[in-house]
C-alpha cells in the first residue's frame, strides 16, 4: 500500500471513528466537535485522493482547518458556561483519550512523511495537515479536561490556550 492509499485509509478509519462517537454520545457540543472532526478527516481524505490521482491544485483549496479551528472555539466558550454539577463517565474519556492517540499517531506519520518528500508541493500539502492534525490534538485536550473538571473548565489553561490558537 503506498503512502496515499495509506493515509487515505487512516483518514477514513478518523472519520468513521468520529461518527460513531458522535452518534453515541447525547451531549450537544460534544457532538458537533465530533462531527465537526468527521468532516476535517474526510477533508484530509479528499486531499490525499486528490494527490494519488495527481488531482492537486493548491493547498489554499485544500485546507479547511481554520474553519474548524473558529467553529471548535466558539463551541469551547459554550462549554466554558456548562452549569455547575455536570459529570461524564469514564466511557467518554476512554473514547476521547483514543481520538487523541489517533490525532497524534497522524501528526507523526505526516511529520514523518512530509520530511521524506521530495516535491515541494506535496511536502507542504503533509506539514498543512500535520498542523491540522496537531489543532486536533489541541481541541481533544480541551474537551478531555472539559470531561475531566467541567466545572473549573473556563479557568483551565486548555481552554485559554486553544482560545489563543490561531491555526497554521
Amino acid at each position: 500500500m503506498d503512502m496515499y492509499e495509506f493515509a487515505m485509509k487512516m483518514e477514513l478509519d478518523g472519520q468513521e471513528f468520529y461518527e460513531r462517537q458522535a452518534a453515541a454520545t447525547q451531549d450537544k457540543q460534544l457532538k458537533e466537535i465530533l462531527l465537526s472532526l468527521a468532516e476535517e478527516e474526510k477533508n484530509h481524505y479528499d486531499i490525499f485522493k486528490q494527490l494519488r490521482d495527481n488531482q492537486v491544485a493548491s493547498i489554499g483549496e485544500l485546507a479547511t482547518g481554520n474553519d474548524t479551528l473558529n467553529k471548535i472555539k466558539n463551541i469551547f466558550v459554550e462549554m466554558s458556561q456548562t452549569p455547575e454539577g455536570t459529570s461524564f463517565g469514564e466511557d467518554a474519556i476512554a473514547a476521547w483519550t483514543e481520538a487523541l492517540q489517533i490525532e497524534e499517531k497522524s501528526v507523526k506519520f505526516y511529520i514523518e512523511k512530509a520530511h521524506a518528500e521530495t516535491d515541494a508541493e506535496k511536502k507542504c500539502i503533509l506539514e498543512k495537515i500535520a498542523d491540522e492534525e496537531r489543532n486536533h490534538i489541541h481541541m481533544i485536550d480541551g474537551v478531555l479536561t472539559y470531561l475531566k473538571f467541567p466545572d473549573a473548565f473556563a479557568e483551565s489553561a486548555q481552554f485559554k490556550n486553544f482560545q489563543s490558537l490561531e491555526g497554521h
